[in-house]
């Protein structure tokens, strides 16, 4: 899709011109009031704006041009959650089914992975927050839209209902290959599924890249997180149910992480924070710390947030690593970017996203 938009409401101003990844998940970012949802209803023809929208051959909006949001086959989830308050909830899923725009992922798959065989006969009224952003979320992946808009779709779910909803979604997207453009304000919710990230603060666009870039970029606020990391894609090697330890190959890298049930050569995707890496000048074995890589030391980065604190941005060669260290610990060692060194992670803080 490719969006060069100017929306103006009342002393707001929003300029965005962009493409967006084809069959991916792109989120966009930015603090409070940035223009993030504006966007999103520009984009599915709710707001009026001047510039143009393109989905693949297709002209949404240009100066000669305008379809109508029922036209163009782009599913909306907005925070509250729409459901046909008069139809019951399998009555809403049908409806999607009935009008969807092709073939997609089958009813029964979509309610067991949303987990709400259970509220098929219910009406909406009797549903909580957190049910009706699940049933919306199924009834827009139903409806196979060509382009899915989700504005902060997990906001009224728990942690453990977000994460289980997030891998079905991302499922359903990749099996599909729907492209998909998410508000996040949560940090879990872009490490969890962002593969591109569009930032947005003021009505402008100052970043488009993908996850690894923005999460270590210093423009923007997320490497001087104290929960900041890196997202890793890695593919399942081989378990080892004695330890109950699973090693995942990173490239020419190899670690363990406590043991996890997708199969062999299956992809995953790890989360791996900077507190959780420790360097190291020499390789050793003698440590409670059984993951060690090789890898330079791309740049030594202070921090205003915590002065006693420096971020080490590491290069693997095939990705990158954050590890917050302290100053003292920088003399010590006497570290220096260019240098190659040891990064030493955590088997049990690895964690699968």
């Amino acid at each position: 899709m490719k969006i060069a938009l100017h929306c103006q409401l009342a002393d707001f101003v929003l300029q965005v011109q962009t493409q967006l990844a084809s069959n991916a998940i792109t989120v966009l970012a930015g603090p409070s009031g940035a223009g993030k949802t504006t966007l999103l209803r520009c984009l599915a023809g709710f707001l009026p704006g001047s510039g143009e929208v393109h989905f693949g051959d297709k002209t949404l909006q240009s100066a000669t041009t305008y379809i109508a949001p029922e036209q163009r086959q782009i599913g909306y989830v907005n925070q509250q959650g729409s459901l046909f308050p008069h139809l019951t909830v399998g009555e809403n899923l049908d409806f999607a089914i009935h009008h969807a725009s092709a073939a997609g992922p089958t009813r029964d798959d979509i309610v067991q992975g949303f987990g709400i065989g259970h509220l098929l006969e219910r009406v909406p009224d009797t549903l909580s927050g957190g049910e009706v952003q699940r049933v919306c979320l199924a009834r827009s992946l139903l409806a196979h839209p060509s382009l899915l808009l989700l504005d902060e779709p997990f906001a009224a779910l728990d942690e453990e209902a977000k994460a289980k909803t997030a891998a079905v979604l991302a499922q359903v997207v990749a099996t599909t290959k729907t492209p998909v453009l998410m508000v996040a304000h949560e940090f879990a919710s872009l490490t969890r599924l962002a593969e591109r990230v569009l930032y947005l603060q003021q009505g402008k666009l100052l970043g488009d890249a993908p996850l690894s870039q923005i999460l270590v970029a210093q423009e923007f606020p997320f490497a001087a997180r104290a929960d900041a990391c890196m997202v890793v894609m890695a593919k399942v090697h081989e378990h080892d149910e004695n330890w109950g330890l699973t090693t995942v190959s990173m490239g020419r890298h190899q670690i363990s992480i406590p043991a996890i049930e997708t199969a062999k050569t299956k992809p995953v995707r790890l989360r791996i924070r900077a507190g959780d890496v420790s360097l190291s000048r020499r390789q050793t074995s003698n440590s409670s710390i059984i993951n060690s890589l090789s890898v330079t030391i791309r740049e030594l980065r202070q921090t205003g947030e915590r002065p006693g604190q420096v971020l080490a941005i590491l290069d693997a060669q095939d990705f990158c690593l954050l590890a917050r260290i302290t100053r003292k610990s920088v003399t010590e060692l006497n570290l220096q970017e260019g240098q190659q060194v040891y990064a030493r992670v955590k088997a049990s803080a690895a964690s699968v996203v």
